[in-house]
């Protein structure tokens, strides 16, 4: 028996620009993990979506596997029922996932591809332990939001949950959040602010505590000369 044409599986590529194929893969994996999959110049060295979609346009083998890496992707995607309404923006409390495990993908995935604030506490609001760490995703809850830039409110709303605030799995969150600021501040997207530090020490982060390596908030701080936070790290006495 003939499918009907509206029950054909959809080609992923269809109405898909390279410039968005490169752009959703580079938010879903970073450039190095990109590279780690793809080892293409374009990935490896001084990366950027205008010098990869450069690259990309002339070489026709390295778009095949960039494409089929981006196919791959969004198969996975919308196996998961909160991923795939997210994307068509269709998110109610009528969709459910199959597992905790399935909702904290679509909480990362949200995390990492600038979801509305609105859709990333709705989500949160459907996990039920905020430290759960699947092995799907490379940084717990609490540093993926803090490495994604999430708004100062949901990473209130993580702490609330009960995240913890000297989670030791991945890097102290408070070291990350400096270093977050340090790299915004260093190309040039805002102004250095505090709002996560101050977060994370109300809930218990120790401003002065240091990682395994012994490196501390001020010596990042330092690093990226970010003088506000360095004043309020010795406000906070560290």
């Amino acid at each position: 028996m003939n499918r009907s044409p509206s029950a054909a599986p959809r080609d992923p590529l269809h109405g898909v620009t390279l410039e968005r194929v490169v752009t959703h893969l580079q938010a879903e994996y970073g450039w190095e993990e990109l590279a780690r999959r793809i080892p293409v110049k374009c990935f490896q060295s001084n990366p950027s979506v205008t010098s990869s979609l450069k690259l990309l346009r002339k070489e026709g083998w390295a778009r095949e596997q960039v494409e089929g890496e981006y196919v791959r992707l969004v198969q996975r995607e919308n196996a998961n029922p909160l991923i795939e309404a997210l994307k068509a923006g269709t998110l109610t409390g009528e969709v459910q996932a199959p597992s905790q495990t399935k909702t904290h993908e679509a909480l990362g995935w949200a995390l990492r591809h600038g979801a509305a604030e609105s859709d990333l506490l709705a989500l949160l609001g459907r996990v039920h332990d905020v430290n759960f760490w699947p092995g799907t995703s490379t940084l717990p809850l609490l540093n993926l939001a803090i490495d994604r830039d999430a708004p100062p409110s949901f990473i209130r709303a993580l702490l609330q949950a009960g995240a913890l605030p000297e989670d030791p799995r991945y890097w102290l969150p408070l070291l990350h959040s400096v270093d977050v600021e340090g790299q915004a501040y260093k190309e040039g997207r805002r102004a250095p602010r505090t709002d996560v530090l101050d977060l994370l020490v109300a809930r218990g982060a120790k401003p002065g505590q240091a990682d395994r390596r012994g490196v501390t908030a001020r010596e990042i701080a330092q690093a990226y000369g970010l003088r506000v936070v360095l004043n309020r790290l010795e406000q906070l006495g560290a």
